[in-house]
């Protein structure tokens, strides 16, 4: 905690004796301090302790004087400035003294007010919406019935002022109490002089860094201070944002009672943001009991309705001034917050290659696809054709086979006709040699049948005549057996060429068949030897276009297997994607990234530089 340190002993002739006895009791209070940082207003006196019943005497005639001569006071009498603010300022001079802290004066941007708005700016239509969704909600603005066009032309010229800010809607509040204190005009210097040297336009930025740092450095504090509390918010993912970072936007104005509130914007008008995470960790030091019995619903209603709990601003301050501040420390925790800053930066960076290359992969993994489709495809329609074209080579093969065998049936239809009219002319012929030899043997039978009827004459002139010798008669009969033998024989010769001619023609009747279907047989024969190789042919076309397709199919089952590995390794890194994304979008709800912090006003600078 800020010390203040003792009044010079060479002020006191410029004093009253009332004053110099208060200034005496100041100057005990800030040996107290720099003593025991824990304790704001240990001894009764003068200033008493917030929670005491006693007034300040002279209250008004010290902020009188305070006012007159603020310079003075701002170089040598800081610590007594900062006792008196905590103490509370006066209502009819809280007007005058935040133009003094704020050097509110010398804005160079006040002239230029009206011009400002004459101008147009692209917030209108959202400063409009949220005035008329804040405006009646929060009793900041009961007391104000009219503020709503003073407040929006306020924040419409700082709009146009400062166009990288533009507007942010926590900067309504604190503009809605600037104007209950003041005119719109000096209500815009004050609040230039705010966003400018209090570090409020680092914590409206639109990447939110310096937020994120308070944070960050309130979660620390959180965590050394209240550890309980810290682990039971862990336990039930309870983060520090979710209700903090409305408190540092608009300095608790939206939280906590407007006396309560008013109180600690007179602080943060002197000593800046620190109050803010002393009245914030108070708060919670105060209601940690409660916190840990509730849950996340709970809790969040808890911490959003103060008004219920926060009523005493005296004792909200002493809570305040009895946390832990080290300066240090939150040095230390700005400089960590820069480097998880920067290492998220760093993974945001290599998120956004592993996206990019995500996307790449993508489009040639689109590009392969479509290629390995398209020569796939080619391919199939190659192997179709080929297919087809075997197929129909194999079906005019087969219209051949079966012509071919037409052919041959009536071929051996029409050869068949020639063998029976060859069959029947032989038929013819035999038959008439059969006729010519039945015809001889006929001749040949009237012969023998005259030669025996001659031998029976013989024998009966030989018995009428017995006078012939009988030598002569045995020579006759000799002769006429002779000749019957002969004929008898000539008989049976004829009767055997006979036979033998039959049994000749039916030999070469046969042989002629016999040589018809060995011919026959042999031709079937280089019918069905080329009717294998047909076969065969057709067989190994159908084995080579089964490997074919046996190879296309394995191809495509491979293809696909590596479509399968990359969809693999794209669903992986699609959930990295997605679980970096969802961290990323949990910490940008509750971190920003900001420049480093601009210098404070002149004011409050001289105020700390001379109250270290």
């Amino acid at each position: 905690m800020d010390s203040a340190p003792s009044l010079s002993p060479s002020t006191g002739s410029q004093l009253s004796v009332d004053e110099m006895k208060l200034l005496a009791k100041l100057e005990e209070q800030n040996r107290l301090l720099e003593t025991d940082s824990k304790s704001l207003y240990p001894l009764n006196g003068v200033l008493q302790s917030p929670t005491s019943t006693k007034t300040f005497s002279f209250e008004d005639d010290i902020w009188d004087n305070v006012i007159k001569e603020w310079d003075d006071w701002c170089k040598r009498k800081v610590g007594q400035i900062k006792v008196l603010i905590r103490r509370g300022v006066p209502a009819h001079l809280r007007p005058a003294v935040w133009q003094l802290l704020c050097d509110a004066q010398n804005v160079a941007v006040q002239p230029k007010y009206s011009d400002l708005l004459k101008s147009s700016s692209p917030s209108e239509t959202l400063i409009l919406r949220d005035l008329t969704r804040i405006l009646p909600q929060h009793q900041l603005f009961h007391k104000v019935a009219t503020c709503q066009k003073p407040l929006f032309n306020v924040l419409k010229a700082y709009s146009i002022l400062d166009r990288e800010i533009g507007y942010c809607q926590g900067s309504v509040f604190i503009v809605g109490l600037l104007l209950t204190q003041m005119a719109e005009e000096e209500a815009f210097c004050i609040f230039v002089r705010l966003m400018k040297d209090f570090r409020m336009r680092d914590l409206y930025r639109s990447n939110m860094v310096e937020l994120g740092c308070c944070l960050h450095q309130f979660d620390a504090m959180i965590k050394d201070q209240l550890p309980e509390l810290h682990s039971h918010f862990q336990t039930q993912g309870f983060h520090t944002s979710m209700f903090s970072s409305s408190w540092f936007l608009n300095i608790l104005l939206s939280s906590l009672p407007i006396t309560a509130a008013i109180r600690i914007f007179d602080i943060f008008m002197c000593e800046g943001l620190e109050i803010v995470f002393r009245v914030g960790l108070a708060l919670l030091q105060m209601k940690q009991t409660e916190l840990i019995k509730l849950d996340v619903e709970g809790m969040m209603n808890c911490l959003q309705n103060l008004e219920s709990w926060a009523s005493d601003p005296d004792g909200i301050i002493e809570a305040a001034y009895q946390i832990k501040y080290n300066p240090s420390r939150m040095k230390q925790l700005r400089q960590e917050y820069a480097s998880i800053k920067t290492k998220k930066l760093e993974e945001r960076k290599e998120l956004n290659g592993l996206s990019s290359e995500n996307k790449h992969l993508k489009q040639r993994l689109a590009l392969l696809e479509k290629r390995c489709s398209e020569k796939l495809e080619s391919q199939l329609k190659k192997e179709l054709e080929k297919t087809r074209l075997n197929t129909a080579r194999s079906q005019i093969a087969l219209k051949e086979m079966k012509a071919n065998i037409l052919q041959m049936e009536e071929s051996s239809a029409v050869s068949n006709e020639d063998s029976v009219m060859y069959l029947q002319k032989e038929l013819i012929c035999c038959r008439l040699q059969e006729a010519e030899a039945l015809t001889e043997l006929k001749l040949l039978k009237h012969h023998i049948k005259d030669l025996e009827e001659k031998w029976q004459r013989q024998q009966v002139h030989c018995g009428g005549q017995q006078k012939v010798s009988s030598a002569q008669n045995d020579l006759q009969v000799e002769l006429l057996s002779t000749r019957l033998k002969e004929t008898l024989t000539q008989a049976a010769l004829k009767e055997s060429r006979h036979r033998l001619t039959k049994l000749q023609t039916e030999n070469k009747i046969y042989s002629n068949q016999l040589r018809r279907i060995e011919a026959h047989i042999k031709s079937q024969q280089d019918h069905l030897q080329e009717l294998t190789s047909q076969n065969q042919d057709l067989c190994s076309q159908l084995q080579q276009s089964r490997r074919q397709f046996s190879t296309v199919q394995y191809k495509r089952k491979e293809k696909q297997d590596k479509e399968a590995a990359n969809l693999t390794i794209i669903a992986v890194l699609q959930k990295q994607i997605t679980e970096l994304q969802i961290q990323i979008q949990s910490l940008s709800k509750h971190t920003t990234s900001f420049s480093q912090p601009t210098p404070r006003p002149s004011t409050s600078t001289s105020l700390k530089h001379n109250d270290t």
